[in-house]
């Protein structure tokens, strides 16, 4: 899941009842001398403030304010820093401690903080302090709106939206009552009504006198105002909540009289701890997807600055707006995309664009009024996430043969079929010849497995293996169909033959031709005669393939006689192979050449996306899941089924209607369906299933991950492998855009690509 906002600069504290004005953040206040409320004397702050390598407390002092949402706005050049919302409406806030790079600066002195700093709110209470009802916690803000004004009118009840940065969810609130007796009475005719799960949380809605506590130990000092900066001067970050983050922390008095948590950071500095949670380059190991990433990254900042300035932010740290993990997300090669990309981003018209990502698009992405009925950016256009071209390696009409036989007879061909036992003995000997392995000069007069298994341990010298590695009490356990009649140490051997993959089969029958050529090819490999790779196949030249094997790029020489095998479901046949970048191949190498390749077909096809996990998916939701999650957002209204409306290019479901019931109905449209009936994206189909003895429910068939608009991640890095640059890839899904460069001037850094 990635970007999922639909209502660009929308406020935070949405009261429906009224119609509120927009308002920029007061100022910063200039920090005067602060209250003491316990006294302390002036030679010991003195003291602690001589304390080497500090980072510091410090109210904020004349900082400018956050300004209100822009938009889309013409870009002025980059901002020095982006503050980012880590927590919000918290009791109370503990700062890092315990050692000298922690100093609070209270009313001009330091303060070392060798005990915790706790950080409280610090305002009089009056009679604007209120309880109100939570309705609900929704992770989609359109829905949430929508109940905020269902419950409005149901219940003739003031009610409003507030964003928790924390958790990237809406909370929906309902009343306003100075009495908790008051309030336990409104929440039990609200549960009379259809509204079920609500309870009783406080809100301060006046602030007099704002103010922070601070407190070290058995002293506390209150500083007027809403803000205080902790600074870190030793270059290791600050530590809050497990995670290490850059910049300078913020603690902000918020106007329900609680405080949020911040992270003020430069712009690039902030994208170090995005890219490489949005994309982790462990596995998207691309340095042009990555770039992509990042360039998308920042524009969407940038467009998003100062979304949330009433809260004291510009952007949130959850999926609600790019997941920001600070120090301990970096990575190299993301810092490098970084980097490499500073100061560019995608320009429309002028304006910075709505870069929208998400994580895997299932073969094509969407129209972003489809999922996002509200936008209708002509740059966001649903686009197919594939594109004609394949290489082939392999001739047809080649010699039908198993793996196994094709890459043992280059090592140790047959002299006669079918195969004698003599025949077959003699291969074995060619094999430990090969490997140098000094061997018995034992016969094989039959083909029968006890013969077979007592002459592979002599020429193998496995007799010891067998006895160390398996014991009596694992023969059951790891043979079936044991014969009576043979002796302890020939099962014991069996077993140890059967868990080393040397020979397998039934006991009590000879082996048949295709069981000796299995054998024999790994018995080649566990003499390393031949090795074994796993790899993605990145491209080929006229007399080479590359790979890539445990993150590094591999070029091997191809051979004439080179044996391909495609391998779909469990079914593997001699053919010439197809590949695109990605694609799974098994090497098979003989003295370091390569001698056959197995390519694992991809069910899902040429799209760009197919190498993830999540490119296709199915998940069933009984009656009664669907009907909890209707009730939530929808009270009143019973589940009964539903119908899909409409689809967009990609497929996706434009719009549903849910029936009660009664006669009663809802239409949802977008992104919103995703979460109504907790799907992964809306690129699906449904089935009614009625089993029989059991609740009957829906069987969802889906593709994709996310909302489908904009960049596909996955996609990104399918087009980075086939060899398209990071300006490619974002001229392929921003249609029409520009890639430039701002600061005090933009410039254009590449001319969109056509037709691509």
């Amino acid at each position: 899941m990635r970007l999922t906002t639909n209502s660009p600069g929308r406020i935070l504290l949405v009261v429906l009842a009224l119609a509120c004005a927009r308002a920029v953040l007061p100022p910063e206040p200039t920090a005067s001398a602060p209250l003491a409320t316990q006294p302390i004397a002036a030679e010991s702050l003195e003291a602690e403030a001589a304390s080497p390598n500090t980072a510091e407390i410090v109210p904020i002092r004349g900082d400018a304010p956050i300004p209100g949402p822009v938009g889309k706005r013409t870009p002025p050049g980059i901002p020095e820093l982006v503050r980012v919302g880590l927590l919000t409406d918290q009791e109370s806030i503990e700062l890092p401690c315990c050692n000298s790079d922690v100093t609070a600066i209270v009313g001009g002195r330091a303060l070392v903080a060798v005990e915790s700093i706790v950080v409280e709110p610090a305002v009089e209470r009056s009679k604007g302090g209120t309880l109100r009802l939570q309705i609900a916690a929704l992770r989609d803000e359109e829905q949430a709106l929508q109940l905020a004004r269902t419950v409005e009118k149901t219940m003739s009840t003031p009610t409003s939206v507030v964003f928790d940065a924390g958790t990237g969810l809406y909370r929906i609130r309902a009343g306003s009552f100075s009495e908790r007796e008051q309030a336990e009475e409104a929440r039990r005719f609200f549960n009379q009504n259809n509204f079920h799960e609500v309870w009783v949380v406080g809100e301060q809605a006046t602030l007099v006198n704002p103010g922070l506590r601070v407190e070290r130990g058995d002293r506390a000092w209150v500083v007027p105002g809403r803000w205080l900066r902790v600074k870190s001067t030793s270059g290791r970050g600050l530590t809050m909540a497990d995670k290490t983050y850059r910049g300078d922390l913020l603690v902000y008095l918020n106007d329900r009289g609680t405080l949020n948590l911040v992270n003020e950071i430069g712009l690039d500095d902030y994208l170090r701890g995005v890219v490489p949670r949005e994309m982790g380059p462990k596995i998207f190991d691309n340095l042009d997807a990555l770039k992509a990433q990042a360039v998308a990254a920042r524009t969407y900042t940038l467009r998003n600055m100062g979304e949330f300035s009433e809260e004291g932010y510009d952007i949130c740290a959850t999926p609600r707006c790019q997941v920001y993990g600070g120090m301990g997300a970096e990575d190299a090669l993301s810092d490098r995309a970084v980097l490499e990309t500073s100061s560019e981003v995608l320009l429309h018209d002028g304006f910075y664009a709505d870069a929208l990502y998400s994580s895997t698009c299932g073969g094509h992405t969407e129209d972003v009024e489809v999922v996002f009925p509200l936008k209708n950016e002509a740059y966001l256009r649903g686009v197919p996430c594939l594109e004609a071209g394949v290489d082939r390696l392999g001739e047809a009409g080649g010699r039908s043969v198993s793996l196994a036989a094709g890459v043992v007879s280059r090592l140790a061909p047959a002299s006669s079929s079918p195969m004698a036992a003599a025949d077959f003995a003699a291969r074995v000997r060619k094999l430990t010849e090969l490997a140098g392995l000094s061997t018995p000069s034992d016969s094989l007069t039959s083909l029968e497995r006890r013969q077979v298994q007592r002459f592979l341990t002599a020429q193998l010298g496995l007799e010891l293996d067998a006895r160390l590695f398996v014991s009596l009490e694992d023969v059951p356990y790891l043979l079936e169909g044991s014969p009576a009649s043979w002796e302890p140490e020939d099962l014991q051997l069996a077993a140890f033959l059967t868990q080393a993959g040397l020979l397998t089969g039934p006991l009590d029958e000879p082996l048949t031709d295709e069981a000796i050529e299995q054998t024999l090819f790994q018995v080649a490999v566990f003499l390393q005669l031949v090795e074994v790779r796993e790899v993605r196949y990145l491209g080929r030249t006229q007399n080479q393939i590359a790979v890539r094997e445990s993150g590094e790029e591999r070029r091997l020489d191809l051979d004439s006689r080179l044996l391909t095998f495609r391998l779909l479901g469990r079914r593997e046949e001699a053919a010439p192979v197809t590949l695109l970048p990605g694609d799974r191949l098994t090497l098979f190498l003989s003295a370091g050449r390569l001698a056959a390749l197995r390519h694992t077909v991809d069910p899902d096809g040429v799209a760009f996306d197919r190498t993830s996990n999540r490119s296709t998916w199915t998940h069933f939701r009984a009656d009664s899941e669907l009907s909890a999650r209707v009730a939530e957002r929808y009270p009143g209204l019973e589940f009964g089924r539903f119908e899909i409306l409409g689809r967009g290019v990609s497929g996706r479901v434009r719009e549903i209607e849910i029936f009660g019931n009664d006669t009663e109905s809802v239409r949802i449209r977008g992104l919103p369906i995703r979460w109504t009936l907790d799907l992964p994206d809306t690129l699906f189909t449904a089935r009614r299933l009625d089993p029989p003895g059991r609740e009957g429910g829906w069987l969802f068939s889906g593709r994709g991950w996310g909302h489908g608009v904009g960049l596909c991640q996955v996609g990104s890095y399918g087009m980075a492998l086939r060899g398209h640059d990071y300006h490619d890839i974002l001229s392929h899904y921003y249609s029409g855009v520009e890639i430039a460069r701002i600061g005090a001037t933009v410039e254009k850094a590449h001319e969109p690509a056509l037709g691509r």
